[in-house]
């Protein structure tokens, strides 16, 4: 079996870990890498040793391609992946699916239509701490959930310096619909209603025009309420550029995890510390950890037809959720789900 052609389209912060694991990946031939940035493109050229475009529509002209990578900033989601998708390709998207539910719905009409597969990259289901929670809760044949707690902040270095486009997205985009998938998937049911509050203050007057924290109370099918808060303006000074804990009460466990505090500690002069050794580490030549893993394992699911850890449906669902969390915000009511 000839190896499968993937080119990865955005090698900015995070899709560049797309191009490493796809670059180290035995059953793929990295092909090309597409990236607006002229700067980026002539790194890529220089490492990789793959061809590179600037526009998705050069790439497709000229590469025979078997899937592509989506690790374009979250707003800007859904043009090349339904390029990509019409041109009849497997479709791997970084989170969120897209920030409406109405562009999610049209890549997912698109895949219908091409008859092709698409997976969204919720990499903290990869997460052990995360399957060790999902596992608990599966295993719990006469217990039932009672509540539930998360919270996912990042540092405001990320708004501010770390992207240009924080105008374009707010923590609920970047943050809570991690939280929102994780949640669906260890509740293993809908969301009926959302009611969310929001603080804008800081940002806007830092010239990014977006909510500082939103805390949001998310009831499920199974009457299990939880409590979650997304926030993107910790203290450039925190130990890691994000914090992140979660619990889980029911009626037979009571469930907590700190992601802030992963057990290693590292000290310079300027700061502590705290690494998420289990996302990305570089060990034997290769990139291994949770945040890998995704992408791998929709290669394996292309060669052997199995389903997708998360799929088009998924990143629909948490659409639906956070669009719900939005409106709630702007009219200060409780917002029902279908």
């Amino acid at each position: 079996m000839e190896n499968l052609k993937v080119a990865v389209v955005g090698a900015g912060i995070y899709g560049i870990h797309h191009v490493d694991v796809y670059k180290q990946n035995p059953f793929v031939e990295l092909v090309a890498v597409c990236d607006f940035n002229a700067e980026i493109r002539g790194g890529i050229e220089k490492k990789y040793k793959v061809n590179t475009y600037a526009t998705v529509e050069e790439m497709l002209a000229n590469e025979k391609l078997n899937a592509v990578s989506i690790a374009t900033p979250d707003h800007l989601h859904v043009e090349p992946a339904v390029a990509c998708i019409n041109h009849g390709l497997d479709v791997l998207i970084e989170k969120p699916l897209a920030t409406t539910v109405r562009d999610c719905q049209i890549i997912l009409d698109a895949a219908e239509k091409n008859q092709v597969r698409v997976a969204v990259d919720f990499h903290k289901r990869w997460d052990p701490a995360a399957i060790y929670t999902y596992n608990q809760l599966k295993e719990s044949e006469n217990g039932y959930p009672i509540r539930g707690y998360m919270n996912m902040d990042d540092t405001i270095d990320v708004p501010t310096k770390w992207f240009k486009w924080g105008n374009a997205s707010d923590p609920i985009d970047f943050l809570g619909v991690h939280c929102v998938d994780l949640m669906r998937w260890y509740m293993n049911c809908e969301v009926t209603e959302v009611y969310s509050v929001g603080s804008k203050k800081l940002l806007p007057s830092l010239g990014v025009d977006t909510y500082d924290s939103v805390q949001s109370i998310i009831t499920f099918e199974n009457d299990c309420a939880w409590t979650l808060e997304n926030s993107w303006i910790l203290p450039s000074g925190f130990a890691k550029v994000n914090d992140s804990r979660t619990a889980v009460l029911t009626s037979e466990k009571y469930i907590r995890i700190n992601n802030q505090d992963r057990g290693v500690e590292m000290a310079d002069k300027e700061k502590t510390h705290t690494p998420n050794v289990f996302f990305f580490n570089d060990f034997n030549n290769k990139v291994v950890g949770f945040g890998a893993d995704p992408i791998n394992s929709f290669i394996d699911s292309l060669i052997d037809g199995s389903d997708f850890v998360a799929d088009v449906y998924d990143g629909l669902q948490a659409a639906k959720v956070t669009d719900a969390i939005h409106e709630s915000l702007r009219t200060g009511e409780r917002v029902k789900l279908q």
